[in-house]
């Protein structure tokens, strides 16, 4: 069988390795509910004293990256070789002044093709992540995961803090960093077996256990911003025994300020005599039952030192306090400022976004109720908020024809004079079976209303009557409708589903790409497509189309697993609405 010639070679199994790698990061992502798709590339810089022909090899070499974007790479090596700030420190034992050198060059190298994937990034709008380089035959290669800034735009990060270059860092800006490194921790590692790539997941932690361990990274954040003494402390374990731990039955609730305790923004309501080590999780518990409204735990990373809370006139943006909030048995999250940095439930970390996309949610609420106004949407969005926040499942129903609804079904509710739903009178009559049933303008006409319609395609038996009712009744009549249904096991939905926008620049830049693709790269960019079918519109159905026909026209080497793609049609449904930009 002939095999496909790699130009821009650095060893037999490169390119298994960075689709390995590739799929772990996106695994990992998904995991914590990022959708945005991750990329991986491979920068070889040639090691000095080498005869290869080629000064820089790219993997993949006829991706998205030109070998353009790396000119005069093993200068700007060479040039970080010889500044680096470790040329100037002496060890005190000789096989680290040994290995210095390497640890140098390694160094340089991931920090020159860093600064040479600065133009890229900002051109095309995404974030690169080096990793440690490890010598592969003649070159040091790093490899790179690339995720869209748009990611961040969601789940925004902590501002960056500099540091200097003898300085203990501040820890990661977020949990998705974290995850990211953590990814390229196991990226670097299996550099270092005989053929990287041939076993890559050999060894290899899987998606789930990547995100704990980023998780328990992450949480040294917090330590590392309030003291320059830090000393290693699993908070993630610790917070997560607290939260489990019952107290004469009852489940902890309150806050715990994470601050140095002499910083002069600590109102201390009283101190104890002696700290309480955070290696005590029972004493924290008790102590925690103490916590009253408005007053919390003080501690550091080490030990409880009293109750208290931060004054009004604190700065979040100094970055020296952090707020966790133990929300429920066995479910804590935590903040900066008002800024929610990590959620876990169970064990599990999670990322701190909202159970329904808001951008989605109100776009939704304007295609289907075209006479609304903007602040009716918004006044949805926080009755959606408030719902999440009842201890109890609820459903409100938005109708264009709620005034006539509300008399159709009085034998099944109780009507009432339309009046605006706050979030308080949403409390009140949340309490009793039924939905409420209200105009897209947010008048309430009636509550308690037991729904009717038939049952269709999206009733699903695995779910609650609450559900299967939502659907039915939104399902028939033919009117404008939306649902929104919280069920008892704190599970959302919003019918009809809602949809992610997707930038519309996007959308073209993988059809281009797709354009411009050959046999052995165009996966991505029609993978990518094939998930987002929905948003192509007629003309980039037409070219997607015609690129899938060439694909398929193709002579095949033997051997070559090809499968050919449905081609794409349009969407009934979709409107420009649906596009970001």
């Amino acid at each position: 069988m002939k095999g496909r010639t790699i130009y821009l070679f650095m060893w037999g199994y490169q390119d298994s390795y960075r689709i390995s790698l590739q799929g772990l990061a996106r695994g990992v992502l998904s995991k914590l509910g990022v959708v945005d798709d991750a990329y991986v590339l491979l920068v070889g810089a040639r090691a000095p004293g080498s005869n290869n022909p080629n000064p820089v090899c790219v993997e993949p070499e006829d991706g998205q990256w030109p070998l353009s974007l790396f000119d005069g790479l093993l200068d700007e090596v060479e040039s970080k070789y010889k500044g680096h700030h470790l040329q100037s420190v002496f060890y005190g034992d000789a096989p680290s002044m040994n290995d210095k050198p390497e640890w140098i060059r390694r160094d340089a190298a991931r920090m020159a093709v860093a600064d040479a994937l600065e133009p890229y990034d900002k051109a095309n709008e995404v974030a690169s992540f080096c990793g440690e380089p490890r010598r592969i035959g003649d070159y040091y290669v790093t490899p790179v995961i690339q995720v869209p800034t748009a990611t961040f735009a969601q789940f925004p990060p902590l501002s960056p803090r500099p540091a200097g270059a003898f300085e203990r860092g501040y820890g990661y800006r977020s949990l998705i960093h974290a995850a990211i490194y953590a990814v390229l921790e196991e990226a670097t590692g299996k550099l270092q077996d005989p053929e990287p790539g041939r076993f890559f997941h050999d060894g290899v932690r899987n998606a789930e256990e990547i995100v704990r361990v980023a998780a328990e990274k992450f949480m040294h954040t917090p330590g590392l911003s309030i003291d320059r003494q830090y000393i290693h402390t699993d908070l993630f374990k610790i917070l997560n025994l607290v939260s489990s731990l019952l107290y004469e039955g009852s489940k902890g609730i309150g806050d715990l300020v994470i601050v140095d305790p002499t910083n002069t923004a600590v109102d201390f309501a009283l101190k104890f005599a002696s700290p309480v080590p955070l290696r005590e999780p029972r004493w924290i518990r008790k102590v925690l039952q103490m916590a009253a409204t408005g007053v919390g735990i003080i501690a550091d990373h080490q030990n409880i030192y009293g109750l208290g809370r931060l004054k009004e006139s604190h700065n979040p943006a100094e970055q020296d306090a952090f707020i966790v909030s133990f929300v429920d048995h066995y479910h804590w999250e935590l903040r900066c400022g008002d800024q929610m940095l990590i959620r876990s439930h169970y064990g599990v970390p999670r990322l701190p976004q909202e159970p329904i996309d808001r951008k989605a949610f109100l776009s939704s609420y304007a295609r289907i109720f075209p006479r609304s106004l903007p602040e009716d949407g918004l006044r949805a969005w926080s009755l959606l908020n408030a719902q999440t926040r009842l201890e109890h499942g609820s459903m409100v129903v938005f109708a264009e024809d709620a005034a006539n609804e509300a008399k159709r079904l009085g034998r099944q509710g109780t009507p009432i004079m339309p009046i605006i739903l706050t979030e308080e009178l949403l409390r009140s009559v949340s309490g009793i079976d039924g939905t409420i049933l209200v105009d897209p303008s947010g008048y309430c006409h009636a509550i308690g209303v037991i729904l009717d319609g038939e049952a269709n395609e999206e009733c699903m038996p695995s779910r609650g009557s609450r559900y299967n009712s939502g659907v039915r009744y939104v399902g028939s009549g033919g009117r404008k409708r939306l649902a929104i249904i919280v069920s008892d096991d704190r599970t959302i939905d919003v019918i009809p589903a809602l949809r992610r926008l997707v930038s519309r620049t996007l959308i073209e830049r993988h059809v281009a790409t797709l354009e411009s693709a050959t046999l052995d790269n165009y996966h991505d960019s029609r993978n990518w497509l094939d998930k987002h079918r929905f948003y192509v519109n007629s003309g980039q159905c037409e070219r997607i189309n015609a690129v899938l026909s060439r694909l398929d026209n193709l002579p095949k080497e033997a051997g070559l697993l090809y499968f050919e793609t449905e081609r794409f049609e349009t969407h009934p449904e979709m409107e420009e609405s649906y596009l970001s930009d």
